[in-house]
């Protein structure tokens, strides 16, 4: 079975990690109105920093803003139901602070949804309710 990733413009297998990926992608676009071109799927850290090999289940990036690519607008974790925790998303997410500096980062785990922001002035993320509309 597969799934259309309208973003990679291809099939991709229907994993149940994909199942979140791609609902995550049908939010971004039609509830947040984020442009498609400034979505990144599975985007690979290596293009910013050639020590590591992760990928990023969903990044948008803030390029209208002038921000570099290391500074996304929005970073994205997305696992399937019953194959991770909380802190395990949470201790993933943290490498990849290390790497990039996102304005908002969304965990999904299933249908669980937790939204961040960064509050500059503490460089510390918050807990909010949701994303805002993209501008």
């Amino acid at each position: 079975m597969l799934l259309y990733d309208p973003i990679r413009k291809k099939d991709v297998p229907a994993t149940p990690e994909e199942h979140v990926r791609q609902a995550t992608v049908r939010y971004l676009l039609d509830q947040v109105k984020v442009p498609e071109h400034l979505i990144a799927v599975e985007f690979p850290l290596n293009s910013i920093d050639s020590k590591t090999e992760d990928r990023v289940d969903i990044m948008v990036h803030n390029f209208r803003a002038g921000a570099t690519i290391d500074k996304p607008w929005l970073l994205v974790e997305c696992k399937a139901p019953g194959e991770y925790t909380w802190p395990a998303l949470q201790q993933q997410l943290n490498k990849y602070l290390q790497i990039l500096t996102p304005n908002y980062v969304m965990l999904s785990l299933g249908d669980a949804v937790r939204f961040f922001k960064l509050d500059p002035a503490t460089k510390r993320f918050e807990k909010i309710e949701t994303l805002p509309v993209f501008e």
